[in-house]
């Protein structure tokens, strides 16, 4: 039997990884990137809800998994068609990513068990998994992989599959072929995304984190500025939001998530606001296996409260 090339490694590790329910596979090359945009992020005090985040790990991949040569970038959709924030007339609004199972129980063990499969076909293989936790330029990555670009909201827009997916990245160090970066950008002289954000958190290509309302609702439980605080109240986000999104016209007909996973009958996207003041043990036990369950009870009600006025 021939050995193995690296280009049928990565057609194989695409193959599988697409198998495992990903929409688009990219393979990008594990370089460090520039450090410029970064340091300006931070010196402009947009990492002030993220003190963990170090512009030094974030623009080195290698800093996360040592020797790490390639990165697999998968882009896998969530939002369904029928599952809407807000929809039942007086309930709060949840955004899309919460409902159903929390998705680094679903992204890690398919990614784990991925590389576990790589590594019986390559021995001696290393490879480290990312789903939003270790710090990854996830979004920069896909970019570099050719899943799609950076919107003026600077979310990742896949092409015509849209912006609602979550992105997983599977570190490796094995020097594999990388596949041509996107191109540019493709959002042209559209505005929406800015115009509909209630904070003014959007800026062509910029988000300043420190007016978005998910910083605010999920991220942190400090005191939101009072262009927040109002947007809270007249729109219902109680988690999350998905307001930029929502505008988007490559949202239009996007690629869909599996109903088996996503969009699930929890009871809070139906829950009236009149109930949303919940005891701790009924908050447990309905955030229980989602995302939701990194929020703190104290903290949904502060949210509550907020929204209320």
């Amino acid at each position: 039997m021939d050995a193995e090339t690296p280009e049928s490694f990565r057609e194989w590790l695409r193959a599988e990884a697409l198998a495992r329910g990903f929409a688009r596979v990219g393979f990008a090359d594990c370089a460090p990137f520039g450090r410029e945009g970064l340091d300006a992020w931070f010196a402009e005090g947009r990492g002030e809800p993220f003190p963990w985040l170090k512009a030094e790990d974030l623009a080195d991949p290698s800093r996360v998994l040592e020797g790490a040569r390639t990165a697999l970038v998968g882009f896998f959709p969530y939002a369904r068609p029928e599952a809407v924030p807000g929809a039942v007339p007086g309930t709060l609004k949840l955004s899309r990513y919460l409902w159903g199972k929390d998705y680094h129980m679903i992204l890690k063990p398919r990614l784990t068990r991925l590389l576990e499969a790589a590594q019986a076909r390559r021995p001696g293989l290393r490879g480290r998994v990312c789903v939003d936790t270790a710090p990854v330029l996830e979004r920069q990555l896909a970019v570099r992989a050719g899943l799609g670009w950076q919107g003026k909201h600077t979310l990742l827009i896949a092409g015509r599959d849209g912006s609602w997916g979550f992105l997983g990245v599977l570190l490796l160090d094995a020097d594999l072929p990388p596949d041509r970066p996107f191109p540019g950008d493709r959002c042209g002289t559209c505005t929406r995304c800015i115009e509909a954000c209630p904070t003014g958190a959007i800026a062509p290509f910029r988000m300043d984190p420190r007016l978005c309302m998910t910083t605010y609702t999920v991220e942190t439980e400090a005191e939101p500025p009072a262009p927040v605080a109002r947007a809270l109240a007249a729109t219902g986000w109680a988690a999350g939001c998905d307001i930029c999104q929502e505008a988007c016209p490559w949202n239009r007909a996007p690629v869909w998530g599996d109903p088996g996973l996503w969009g699930g009958p929890s009871p809070l996207h139906g829950l009236p606001e009149a109930e949303a003041s919940l005891g701790c043990g009924r908050w447990q036990s309905l955030t229980r296996r989602t995302a939701l369950r990194r929020v703190r009870h104290r903290h949904w009600l502060a949210t509550v409260a907020r929204i209320r006025g």
